[in-house]
């Protein structure tokens, strides 16, 4: 199973209803995973070397932010996350749920920068766009055996899609994740 955030979109016609699945790709990008957003995504699974590392890293802000809050507001904000190494996070498997279920969270669809979120929020909009619907936001990962809310579409619908989608820049892996949200599932 693919572990990432989509929203299932259900639009309402004369003649019935259809839906489709948009998948959020993340480009790995880094821009999301601050040490102010890594503090606030909530617990990391528990393992004893890792709670450790957070111990000593709690510690080290603790005293940064006794010796002057502002500049500790600054640096948490501006800081990468100390388990970013090469835009990769190095404890993936154990990571906070906020960042398990990014963009859905607080920080996430309002971050910025990340051009992976651009895309995925101008792809939303492109799909909604002057259409009754409803949206669901869902989240898959490897732990659980969620099955993918199916899609329903017709062939014109679909291509309809795939031709709004490749205007606002959707890359061909993005595609190939589209594909695989809506038809083999």
């Amino acid at each position: 199973m693919i572990e990432t955030f989509y929203v299932h979109l259900e639009f309402k016609i004369k003649k019935g209803q259809w839906s489709i699945n948009l998948p959020f790709l993340c480009s790995k990008c880094g821009v999301c995973c601050t040490l102010e957003d890594f503090l606030t995504a909530g617990q990391t699974k528990p393992d004893p070397i890792l709670d450790a590392k957070i111990k000593v890293l709690f510690d080290e802000l603790g005293k940064r932010w006794e010796a002057n809050s502002e500049k500790y507001d600054d640096h948490v904000s501006h800081t990468p996350c100390p388990f970013l190494i090469n835009n990769i996070c190095s404890i993936y498997e154990l990571r906070p749920g906020g960042c398990r279920l990014f963009p859905k969270t607080a920080f996430g669809m309002q971050t910025q920068d990340c051009p992976a979120l651009a895309r995925f929020k101008k792809q939303l909009g492109a799909l909604k766009k002057g259409r009754a619907h409803k949206e669901t936001f869902y989240f898959t990962n490897s732990n659980n055996n969620e099955q993918i809310k199916p899609a329903k579409f017709n062939e014109k619908q679909y291509q309809a899609l795939i031709n709004k989608l490749r205007q606002t820049g959707m890359t061909n892996d993005e595609l190939t994740l589209f594909k695989y949200f809506n038809i083999n599932n």
